[in-house]
């Protein structure tokens, strides 16, 4: 797998600030009064930064993709941030479901947050001690 540890980096990393950057932006936009309208958005959100995450695992080479269950056990950080990203994705996806059915919540997008900022913790950690392919 470390051939390809870089390219999961990098598109964790990418995804990860779609979801920040898009979750904070709902959060500001939606304020307390949140519109059936505003599910759109979380789910453009989401779809940007998990289609991107999917492609990538797509494209890796079959030898590659048969080693991913390895992934856990051999590059830990990477596993960490990738769980802390999915439980972003999946409040943010909550929430848009939550708001097309009952308007006005935002607490499903303020989970998100805390998961989000210590992703990205680990990620600039990762970065700053250049512990990428470990």
């Amino acid at each position: 797998m470390s051939g390809y540890d870089a390219r999961l980096w990098r598109v964790l990393d990418r995804a990860l600030l779609v979801l920040a950057v898009g979750t904070v932006a709902l959060l500001i936009a939606v304020g307390g009064s949140s519109r059936r309208a505003d599910s759109l958005l979380g789910l453009l959100i989401l779809a940007a930064a998990v289609l991107p995450v999917a492609v990538t695992v797509v494209r890796l080479p079959a030898h590659a993709r048969a080693r991913l269950p390895e992934l856990p056990r051999r590059r830990r950080l990477l596993t960490i941030t990738a769980l802390l990203g999915a439980c972003a994705a999946v409040c943010v996806a909550l929430w848009s479901l939550f708001n097309i059915v009952a308007p006005g919540t935002s607490a499903p997008l303020a989970l998100a947050v805390p998961a989000l900022a210590v992703a990205g913790i680990a990620t600039a950690g990762s970065r700053v001690l250049g512990r990428r392919t470990r």
